[in-house]
């Protein structure tokens, strides 16, 4: 009877840390811009607009930006196109704010995250897939793209 107790009370509690962690995602992901799907990464470009900044498929966004594909390379291919704020800068990031940045772990790659927290040495940046914020880099005035306006992706 014993046994069959913890096991319920672990089942449960399993549910419940799956429930919590499901409603962070939601709560994260209600705070996006407008993501528009498209029929074609051509027609995603031409919505997006010829500024559009593109952003690689590390699966970091996902399942709100895709993944690059299997046998793709995730840090060189191209899964969705970030138009920007025009009247958003560096100095107005503000916590949750989409960013798009040039991290030097990325090979010169726009990726894209959400300003989780910001210290002396600029924002702290996380994806919505990722276990962990990147707390070994920064975003800073210098490798800072934009502010993430809309997103555009398409079935990949």
């Amino acid at each position: 009877m014993n046994r069959i107790a913890l096991v319920l009370a672990l089942v449960l509690g399993l549910a419940a840390l799956l429930v919590v962690s499901k409603r962070k995602q939601a709560d994260l992901a209600r705070g996006l811009p407008p993501r528009v799907v498209c029929a074609s990464q051509a027609d995603a470009l031409a919505q997006a607009g010829a500024g559009a900044t593109p952003i690689l498929g590390t699966g970091s966004m996902a399942p709100w930006i895709p993944a690059a594909l299997p046998g793709l390379n995730p840090r060189t291919t191209v899964v969705a196109y970030a138009a920007m704020d025009g009247a958003a800068t560096f100095a107005g990031v503000t916590v949750g704010a989409l960013v798009v940045y040039v991290p030097a772990w990325a090979s010169g790659g726009h990726v894209m995250h959400q300003a989780a927290a910001r210290d002396s040495g600029g924002w702290i940046m996380s994806g919505l897939h990722n276990e962990r914020s990147e707390t070994w880099e920064r975003v800073t005035a210098a490798n800072y793209v934009g502010t993430v306006a809309r997103v555009y992706v398409w079935a990949q």
